[in-house]
């Protein structure tokens, strides 16, 4: 009798989590673990893509309503994720760009243990949950900047990025923070139009900042440095602009953050378009727009700049990087250090706006 009251209770509990998940996710179709089971292989090491901060990736494939054969990613979720597991399906459902992964549906299903011994308080549930994505077959952007990448791809690819993050800060109902902006998680499909995606550490506000109390969480190298630290963290959609800043900086000098470029050094040599030569990816072997190649760099030190209140949103941001119409002034003229170097005003005359847009 205890048995089949404790049973019961745990099942109608767990009905309405899932439930209310469905309500919250209109449009997306939700899988029987049973199909993705199949879909992927048992999800064998053969079908695995990798593995993420959050769980596993497979490729897999299934028949739609209209028996079409679709490839699809299937994220398998950590159990110690499953506030995450919320978050991202609620985020990423409300979501619809070009430059965002699209996802497709979702997954949660839950394995019963026995109770053990008469004594026992409850039944323990072991939850498995899955976000299925569409496939996006042509890698990420890391691993394309370690081969040679020609320049129309990459500002192609630049701009792309600061769509899908102009989108999420402006274009929505209430902003979304992504909190994880790298290479790594920009996914290119054979086009080469990028796609932002892992939306695991994302969160929704209803201004540009929203304190949390966590861990430090995010990419050393690409997270903005005001927010590396435990305890109550304040993320700003600068924050964002700041991992969004890096990441210009890498795909226009191929260089990883943490091989930092000394800017200041590197200014003796005199003109723009040797100081551009010095920083521009060597693989590129000078073969580059110089004024796409001067907006970017020039648009990297300003979104990385290490005062938060010194970087431009992300709207002001795309019409610099795809009009060259000017950002707002920065109005403290004081020299910081940034993960790409010092950012002083003497570095602020040579790579100013006004010089790019009139190239």
């Amino acid at each position: 009798m205890l048995w089949c009251i404790i049973s019961g209770w745990s099942h109608g509990r767990w009905r309405v989590k899932r439930n209310s998940l469905v309500l919250g996710t209109t449009g997306l179709r939700r899988f029987e673990h049973r199909e993705l089971a199949r879909a992927t292989n048992k999800f064998s090491e053969k079908s695995k893509l990798g593995v993420g901060a959050f769980g596993a990736v497979y490729k897999g494939s299934y028949k739609d309503e209209e028996g079409r054969q679709l490839e699809v990613a299937v994220k398998k979720i950590k159990q110690t994720a499953g506030r995450d597991f919320s978050d991202e399906l609620k985020t990423i459902s409300a979501t619809r760009h070009m430059n965002l992964v699209e996802l497709k549906g979702w997954c949660c299903s839950r394995n019963k243990s026995a109770c053990v011994g008469f004594c026992c308080c409850g039944c323990r549930q072991k939850v498995k949950c899955f976000l299925v994505y569409e496939l996006v077959p042509n890698g990420d952007l890391e691993y394309h900047l370690k081969n040679v990448l020609p320049w129309e791809k990459r500002y192609k690819i630049a701009k792309g990025i600061g769509s899908g993050i102009t989108y999420l800060h402006h274009g929505c109902k209430r902003c979304i923070l992504h909190r994880d902006i790298k290479p790594s998680n920009i996914l290119l499909d054979n086009e080469f139009n990028p796609k932002l995606g892992d939306f695991g550490l994302s969160r929704i506000t209803d201004k540009d900042s929203t304190m949390l109390m966590t861990t430090a969480v995010g990419t050393l190298g690409y997270m903005d440095p005001q927010c590396i630290k435990d305890g109550e963290v304040e993320y700003n959609c600068r924050s964002d602009v700041y991992s969004f800043g890096i990441v210009l900086l890498e795909i226009a000098c191929g260089k990883k953050p943490r091989e930092q470029i000394q800017l200041e050094e590197l200014r003796s040599s005199g003109t723009e378009a040797q100081f551009l030569e010095n920083v521009a990816d060597a693989k590129l072997n000078g073969d580059y727009n110089m004024k796409e190649m001067q907006r970017m760099v020039f648009l990297g030190l300003r979104c990385s700049h290490p005062v938060r209140q010194q970087r431009p949103y992300m709207k002001d941001a795309m019409k610099y990087l795809e009009d060259g119409i000017e950002l707002p002034a920065i109005t403290e003229r004081q020299s910081h250090q940034g993960a790409y170097g010092t950012i002083c005003s003497d570095e602020q005359a040579l790579m100013s706006p006004s010089a790019v847009s009139s190239c």
